[in-house]
């Protein structure tokens, strides 16, 4: 969840906010901490069994059925949006003249693969993951934290307007605000007591990795060129007066970056197909669909490579940020109608 809105998040937010983009970042903050305890408010209802499953008890079979197809459907744009977003990068800075299906085939492939190990093998990968990433991110702060211009400082305190605030908060919710896909992780980790506190404390992990990093690119290349730089981190490391390892160290970086994307959207890919499976009621298990979903992914990320302007647009549009907001408030929805039908009352739900 930290490594895609590092990736993507912050040149935009400098670009529209500039210097008030603090204010975004933290009032997401704010708003996930709701998300967080509907989460985990709905995974107790039945904490031995899949939301999958009894969401249907609470919303109504069909009604949490097209709900699953939805996630379903959100899971396959995600995808393909991830896999174009790397094509773009690797296909103009590493691989120029390759073809973008090439590379497109070669990343939907990878990431169905990752699926197919399973849930517990994504787990594993993405716990030694979290722990590399927030040591590259501590690393990060104390490296480029010596060339920043901090008398830009005050300029956080008196540029704001609350409009651009507004929408690039649903923007922030938008890349962070999935909190939701930890329903799927049940029966296997249920809801247990410290379950909220741990959420908690990974949005914090979550939002300050997003806030360094923008304040880092905003304080050494400011507004203006930090709005223009499409790979900030990347364009922090080789604009450093470090040398050495240090001063190379962007392949480190691509490689941590294409590994948890490979984890987030194998899970991701994961998660469709246990939502197709139900909606089709499909029994004989979802990894039937894996190929299918990803096979989707990857065709749509070859539309969108065959007009990267209509990409870039589209990406950045309110219609996509208001679709990613809808999904991701997916838990408000499920408490509302829990509590409207006095299901919230009951310890777990019959």
């Amino acid at each position: 969840m930290i490594s895609i809105p590092l990736a993507f998040l912050v040149t935009p937010l400098i670009t529209s906010s500039g210097y008030q983009g603090w204010i975004a970042l933290l009032t997401a903050a704010a708003i996930n901490v709701l998300l967080i305890y509907c989460t985990v408010r709905i995974g107790r209802l039945a904490p031995q069994e899949s939301w999958i499953q009894f969401g249907e008890r609470i919303m109504g079979k069909w009604l949490h059925r097209s709900v699953l197809l939805l996630i379903a459907l959100w899971t396959i744009y995600y995808i393909s949006l991830d896999i174009e977003q790397f094509t773009l990068f690797y296909g103009t800075v590493y691989m120029k003249g390759t073809p973008p299906w090439f590379i497109q085939l070669m990343l939907g492939f990878a990431i169905a693969l990752t699926a197919r190990w399973g849930f517990a093998t994504m787990i594993y990968l993405s716990d030694t993951l979290f722990i590399l990433l927030l040591t590259g991110l501590f690393f990060l702060a104390l490296m480029f934290s010596r060339d920043a211009n901090f008398h830009m400082l005050p300029a956080l305190l008196t540029h704001h307007k609350l409009d651009i605030a507004a929408r690039d908060t649903l923007s922030s919710i938008s890349w962070f605000g999935e909190w939701f896909i930890f329903l799927f992780l049940a029966p296997e980790l249920t809801c247990g007591k410290k379950t909220l506190r741990n959420l908690m404390l990974a949005n914090l992990v979550v939002v300050a990795g997003v806030f360094i990093p923008w304040l880092l690119t905003l304080l050494n290349f400011g507004p203006y060129y930090g709005g223009r730089v499409q790979y900030p981190i990347l364009e922090l490391i080789r604009s450093s007066s470090y040398s050495g390892i240090l001063g190379n160290a962007d392949p480190l970086v691509i490689g941590m970056w294409l590994t948890s994307m490979f984890i987030h959207d194998a899970f991701l890919l994961y998660v469709g197909t246990l939502c197709l499976s139900r909606v089709l009621n499909f029994k004989s298990g979802p990894h039937v669909f894996i190929s299918l979903l990803g096979g989707l992914a990857t065709i749509l990320a070859f539309q969108y490579s065959r007009n990267s302007t209509v990409f870039q647009q589209n990406i950045n549009s309110m219609a996509i940020i208001l679709f990613w907001a809808i999904i991701d408030c997916i838990p408000i929805y499920y408490i509302l109608v829990a509590l409207f039908r006095g299901q919230l009352k009951t310890k777990k739900l019959s």
